[in-house]
């Protein structure tokens, strides 16, 4: 609209200005110049050009117009929905429920990387670590006390203790000066021997163990009752032993036995359990802080983690590759076969043509596809970043927490959609403004979202087909052709959901656009007409007269 209004401003700048045909006399110039204008002569020719146009729009005729737009708008958007509906019917049962549920095969509960705290819970990513913690070795105690560190770290305590500046670390009173104390392993020894982290960071158990935060003194009694106990453990017999005590006191006579036992269980007693636990939370963060420290830093880990991200990269990469090659396959094959149902007879296929247009067909179709060679590229180069980020991610979850095969996926598909996002962002197309942008943004990850909700659904549903005999064998087929078109299906109505609220703002936006045409269109009209008008009356009616 703003162009057409320009173009009509400069044409009435234009509006004193005459064609001139053959030489030109300067003193008729000189004469029209210094004339002036004859206004009746000029609004008798724009006048004139009523009767071919005329500018009056009834009530009728504009509630008329825009039921008519209104139709054909609508129309548009319907037609684009069935399209954007089979396609990604189509596409969803290719892809991600047909390419990415075989490629999920070969997922692993825990990822694809060895971490720390998969390690600890028995999931191994790799056969070669796993038989590295089988093949660890039985636990040697002498190897843990009497290595130099421990002995260094309690000849230190033995000194102190003499000076009675030592004290009992699970009572918090003073040791003894004239009583000896062990130096117990707040973490035992055998425990750090058996960490299977430690086994997957490569360092030497009596590194690990004997360190000034894990090496700390008590009682005689206290260190031989708990063992190799892990803290927790041992601080939670506290109520057995409380009951044997009562039994005790309960007697009337005691036995030597007994009496030693009363002794040694009030003195277990006297352990204060938030000091105890205290000190093995911080030793064991200081442990496993080394470890994690020692491993996530290491070679192994960078090296693992780089080759099974080019890995999944890869797998990623062909998903999407494959997936939009297929489903431009069946999409072009739908259209022909909608195409030739259509057409009936003059569709080439009811007569004795039927080989030389089943050739022209599938070359249409073969030429669809090979004009979609930088599609199938760029696919291929977002899966295989997404699918390379998506195995980062998977590892640092699993460094947390253990995912199953399914959650894998999820994460998978869920930052491929997300990477989609940023980058049309980031990069959108050339022309495209950056509130177009954040919308189609918005459809990617919400498209995203319910893929993810189709892969949790997909298994449900499996199970149910598997529990039906007869379909039983067709349960996969089954489920991602079922899975597949609802999850498609629902990602239309997403999508058309959201762009519903910005259908207003695209008819209003369609409706200047289609006007902004026709005002040109009548614009040209009317200076053609004008210029003709001129030129049949420049010879005998100039327009600027005395």
């Amino acid at each position: 609209m703003a162009n057409s209004l320009n173009r009509f401003n400069k044409r009435k700048k234009l509006k004193n200005t005459i064609t001139t045909y053959g030489d030109t006399d300067e003193n008729l110039v000189d004469e029209l110049l210094s004339s002036s204008t004859n206004e009746k002569k000029v609004e008798n020719i724009f006048n004139s050009t009523k009767e071919y146009y005329d500018m009056h729009v009834s009530e009728k005729e504009a509630k008329e117009f825009l039921a008519q737009f209104k139709k054909d708008f609508n129309q548009a958007r319907f037609d684009q929905l069935v399209n954007d509906c089979k396609k990604e019917v189509i596409n969803s049962i290719v892809t991600p429920f047909g390419i990415g549920k075989i490629i999920a095969a070969y997922d692993k509960s825990g990822g694809n990387v060895d971490t720390v705290h998969n390690a600890r819970n028995g999931t191994y990513a790799t056969d070669e670590e796993k038989n590295a913690y089988e093949n660890r070795g039985d636990y040697d105690s002498d190897k843990y006390h009497k290595d130099p560190k421990f002995i260094q770290i309690n000849r230190q305590h033995s000194e102190n203790r003499k000076k009675g500046e030592s004290t009992d670390y699970m009572t918090g009173e003073k040791l003894d000066p004239n009583k000896s104390h062990d130096l117990d392993h707040v973490k035992s020894a055998k425990e750090t021997h058996d960490d299977a982290g430690r086994v997957l960071a490569g360092i030497e158990g009596s590194d690990l163990a004997n360190t000034e935060s894990n090496l700390k003194p008590t009682s005689a009694t206290n260190n031989r009752s708990k063992k190799a106990d892990s803290m927790e453990d041992f601080l939670q017999r506290k109520n057995e032993r409380l009951q044997k005590i009562d039994n005790l006191k309960g007697k009337d006579t005691l036995s030597e036995t007994e009496q030693k036992e009363l002794k040694k269980l009030e003195e277990l007693n006297k352990i204060d359990d938030d000091k105890a636990m205290q000190t093995d939370n911080e030793a064991r963060k200081e442990i496993d802080n080394e470890i994690n420290k020692t491993y996530y830093t290491s070679a192994k880990f960078a090296k693992a983690t780089l080759k099974s991200g080019a890995k999944e990269g890869a797998k990623m990469g062909m998903q999407q590759a494959l997936g939009l090659i297929m489903t431009e396959f069946f999409t072009a094959v739908f259209d022909e076969i909608i195409d030739i149902y259509k057409n009936g007879y003059t569709s080439g296929f009811e007569d004795d043509r039927f080989f030389m247009v089943l050739k022209e067909r599938l070359q249409r179709i073969s030429l669809r596809l090979k004009n979609k060679w930088k599609d199938v590229a760029i696919a291929f180069k977002d899966g295989a970043i997404s699918g390379f980020i998506s195995n980062l991610v998977t590892t640092v979850i699993n460094a947390l927490i253990r995912t199953g095969k399914r959650v894998v996926r999820i994460i998978r598909e869920g930052i491929y959609s997300l990477f989609r996002a940023v980058k049309l962002l980031l990069f959108p197309p050339e022309g495209m403004k950056h509130e177009d942008a954040m919308h189609e943004a918005k459809k990617i990850i919400a498209s995203g979202i319910v893929i993810s909700l189709g892969v949790i659904v997909e298994q449900y549903i499996d199970t149910i087909i598997k529990t039906t005999v007869f379909l039983e064998p067709f349960a996969d087929i089954l489920s991602t052709v079922f899975i597949g078109a609802v999850t498609g299906l629902a990602v239309t109505m997403v999508v058309y959901y959201i762009d519903k609220k910005k259908n207003d703002k695209d008819a209003i936006d369609d409706m200047v656009s289609q006007t902004d045409k026709k005002l040109d269109a009548l614009f040209e009209s009317l200076q053609e007409l004008s210029l003709i008008q001129i030129k049949d009356n420049v010879q005998t009616v100039p327009l600027l007269q005395k």
